[in-house]
């Protein structure tokens, strides 16, 4: 197996897999694969050599609705235009990959209607299967084995009490999360927090500065903090280790509709509780397999409540869902799999 991606000094582990990258590497190895799987929004050249060489081709694609709140195509001369280009790959995804791949049942149901739409489900296809696991396999979010195995090497290194998972983009809420902490300040619960992705691009860069003005503006210098700089994976389970609580709350809107944050695999992992909105798929994970607190009203209040909640021991460790092993959760899609390439 080969795994195509931008280099990084820092790569995850792969196991026997193969990270290739540089020029002409990615078109090598899909020329050299039986089959090629793409994730979220892909490389449009990478689909197209993936079609030319008449690969086998599993997309796990997400409409590009977020990407509709970025910045640079909000501020660009024609934002129409500019967004045309994921909505593009998104179709072309729809209508050349041959199977696809959902992270639950709800996003699997919102997939469906999509797949009506582009012509992808025929009359032949519910006469082979009325649940279509022909055409798409439901792998909820979870983890390797071995992301289990480094986890429980890492040492506990205490970064913040309270970590910001994810990035910091203008569909989330991060001034929510800084002015929470001004309220436990008030009220005398000595806490810390970051931001653990707090590396400025494009999309992000003003909102990020604008979030370092409200620490400032609060006092918490010593108590917030923006983390800016690309964190080693050898550290990263130490900080997540260590954390209280992961927190991510966003505004209510389409994108939280139709997709699952994948940062709840961390608390699916480490057992460590997530706070979230209560606005779409994620906070009903949440909910359901008990990871965390849903904020049905989020505000800096209830949000604090919560953070308060947790630093007093009110909701404990849940420990590691066994159950999310990617080696186990895998297992009928990579059945389907053996399949097809059997027929090849």
């Amino acid at each position: 197996m080969q795994i195509i991606a931008r280099y990084t000094d820092n790569p995850v582990h792969v196991g026997g897999a193969e990270l290739v990258s540089g020029e002409g590497a990615a078109e090598r190895a899909i020329a050299a694969a039986d089959a090629v799987m793409f994730f979220d929004t892909a490389n449009r050249d990478n689909v197209e050599c993936a079609v030319a060489h008449r690969k086998l081709i599993i997309g796990e694609c997400r409409a590009p609705i977020e990407h509709m709140h970025f910045p640079s195509v909000l501020n660009h001369d024609d934002p129409t235009g500019e967004h045309q280009q994921f909505l593009n790959t998104y179709r072309r995804q729809l209508e050349v990959s041959h199977h696809f791949i959902c992270r639950s049942r709800s996003e699997r149901m919102a997939f469906l209607p999509a797949l009506c739409a582009a012509g992808r489900i025929r009359p032949a296809d519910l006469e082979r299967s009325r649940t279509l696991d022909h055409l798409i396999s439901t792998v909820p979010l979870g983890y390797s084995r071995h992301s289990a195995e480094l986890a429980d090497r890492a040492p506990t290194t205490h970064k913040a009490d309270f970590l910001w998972t994810g990035g910091v983009w203008s569909w989330y809420e991060p001034m929510m999360f800084v002015e929470a902490m001004h309220v436990l300040r008030k009220r005398g619960v000595d806490a810390t927090a970051t931001f653990l992705y707090g590396v400025p691009v494009a999309d992000s860069r003003e909102l990020l500065a604008a979030v370092a003005d409200r620490i400032e503006h609060f006092g918490l210098t010593e108590h917030v903090t923006i983390n800016d700089r690309r964190i080693p994976l050898s550290e990263r389970d130490q900080y997540l280790k260590a954390a209280k609580a992961y927190v991510c709350v966003s505004k209510p809107g389409a994108e939280n509709e139709t997709g699952i944050r994948l940062r709840l695999r961390d608390s699916l992992l480490y057992g460590i509780p997530s706070i979230v909105d209560g606005f779409g798929l994620t906070g009903d994970l949440v909910a359901t397999e008990n990871l965390g607190i849903v904020l049905p009203e989020p505000g800096a209040e209830t949000l604090a409540d919560a953070l308060q909640e947790v630093a007093s021991g009110g909701f404990g460790l849940k420990g590691r869902n066994a159950d999310s092993a990617y080696e186990d959760t895998l297992v009928p899609f990579m059945e389907w799999l053996d399949s097809e390439l059997a027929d090849k």
